[in-house]
C-alpha cells in the first residue's frame, strides 16, 4: 500500500498516516497520537496505544475541554507535571509556584497547527504550537514519521525557548491494559521511587515515599511487595513510580496479542522513566472506575511534581530539575515506537 495522509475526520482535525505496515492518527488537539495500528504478514493487527473510553465523546469534550476530555495515546508534556500541590508532602520538600494553570503544559490543552506537507516526504506529519506571549517557551514542533519498511514510528519534538529557563519535560506514551497480559522488559542503573504521597487517596496500592531496587519487588501499602513489571495488576489501583537511569530501550510484551512494543529515546535528555498505573483506580468522572492504561513516560523531572515542589536536597531526584533551555539553541528530542510479532 502506498503511504498517504488524509483528513478523514476534519471535524476533529485528525490526520492519518497509512503505510505498508500500519496506520496512525495524529490529532491537532494536544498533538496527540492514537490510535495506532501496526501490521505484519501472518499476524493479527496490533493497536497498543490507549484511547480513553470518553475521548471521542463530544459531551466529554464540552465538560472537560482540555487534555482530560480527549485523553489518548502519546503526546509531549512541556513543561511536564501537575499544577496543584498535593497535601502532606514529606518534610523537606521545597514549595514552588507553577507559572500557569495548564497541567502537563499549555500545549497539551490546545490545538496545534498543521505544517505544510512535504511532497518529498509523504510518510511524515508535522504540526506546531505557538506559546502565549508571556510564556518562557516560544514554540513546540512535533513530527511523526512512519518507517517505510517496518511497523514503526519515528518521532521528533523540538522545543524553542523565548528566554533561558529550566523546565521538567516528559513524553507521554500511554499503553492499553485491555488486551491481555503484558510484561515490561527494561533495565535501570539507578533506584526506583514510589510517589511521595498516595497517588490517589484511598485507591493507591503502593507504599508512599518508598525506595526500591527491582520493579518486580515494589513496596505495597500493606507491607508486602508487588510485581510492577506485569499487567494487569492483581488488584485495581492508581499509582505513579519513577525509575532512575534507564539503560536501553523499554519493551512491553503483549503475551496474548502476540506482539511487543518497544520505546527508544534520547536518554541523555530524558534519563528516567515514570510509570503511571491506572487500573480502574480513579472513581470520579470521567474516569468512573473504568480507566485502564499504563503510562510509560520518559522524563527529566521528579515524578509529575517538578512544577509545584522540589525534593529535599539529599534525595536523588532533587537533581532531576528539568532540561536547561536557551533561545539560541532549540532542544530536539528524538524517539521511536516500534512493534514486532513475538517469536513463538
Amino acid at each position: 500500500m502506498a503511504p498517504t495522509s488524509s483528513t478523514a475526520f476534519p471535524k476533529d482535525d485528525v490526520r492519518r498516516l497509512r503505510w505498508a505496515h500500519g496506520e496512525a492518527a495524529l490529532h491537532a488537539f494536544g498533538g496527540m497520537l492514537a490510535p495506532v495500528r501496526f501490521s505484519a504478514e501472518g499476524h493479527a493487527d496490533f493497536s497498543p496505544l490507549h484511547v480513553a473510553p470518553w475521548a471521542d465523546d463530544p459531551q466529554a469534550h464540552r465538560q472537560w475541554p482540555g487534555l482530560q476530555g480527549r485523553l489518548r495515546g502519546e503526546w509531549p508534556c512541556v513543561p511536564f507535571g501537575r499544577c496543584d500541590r498535593p497535601d502532606a508532602l514529606p518534610a523537606g520538600w521545597q514549595a514552588r509556584q507553577p507559572a500557569d494553570e495548564w497541567a502537563h503544559g499549555y500545549a497539551s490543552h490546545h490545538r496545534w497547527q498543521w505544517l505544510d506537507a512535504n511532497p518529498q516526504d509523504p510518510l511524515t506529519l508535522a504540526l506546531h504550537i505557538e506559546m502565549p506571549p508571556d510564556h518562557a517557551l516560544q514554540r513546540l514542533t512535533r513530527r511523526v514519521r512512519a518507517a517505510a519498511d517496518a511497523p514503526a514510528l519515528e518521532l521528533e519534538l523540538q522545543i524553542e525557548a523565548r528566554r533561558p529557563c529550566r523546565l521538567p519535560v516528559a513524553l507521554h506514551p500511554t499503553l492499553r491494559l485491555d488486551i491481555g497480559r503484558i510484561e515490561l522488559a527494561l533495565r535501570h542503573d539507578g533506584p526506583g521511587f514510589t510517589y511521595p504521597v498516595p497517588t490517589e487517596p484511598g485507591r493507591s496500592r503502593l507504599a508512599p515515599d518508598a525506595r526500591f531496587d527491582r520493579l518486580d519487588a515494589v513496596p505495597l501499602a500493606d507491607g508486602r511487595t508487588g510485581d510492577l513489571s506485569r499487567f494487569p495488576q492483581a488488584a485495581d489501583g492508581e499509582d505513579l513510580l519513577q525509575l532512575m537511569d534507564i539503560v536501553g530501550a523499554v519493551s512491553a510484551r503483549y503475551l496474548d496479542a502476540g506482539w511487543s512494543l518497544t520505546l527508544d529515546w534520547d536518554r541523555a535528555l530524558l534519563p528516567d522513566l515514570v510509570l503511571w498505573v491506572s487500573q480502574r483506580g480513579r472513581l470520579a468522572p470521567p474516569w468512573s472506575g473504568r480507566h485502564l492504561a499504563l503510562g510509560v513516560e520518559p522524563v527529566h523531572g521528579a515524578w509529575d511534581l517538578g512544577r509545584v515542589g522540589r525534593p529535599p536536597a539529599d534525595h536523588p531526584l532533587a537533581a532531576r530539575d528539568g532540561i536547561a533551555l536557551h533561545p539560541d539553541e532549540p532542544c530536539v528530542i528524538r524517539y521511536r515506537l516500534s512493534a514486532a510479532p513475538l517469536k513463538q
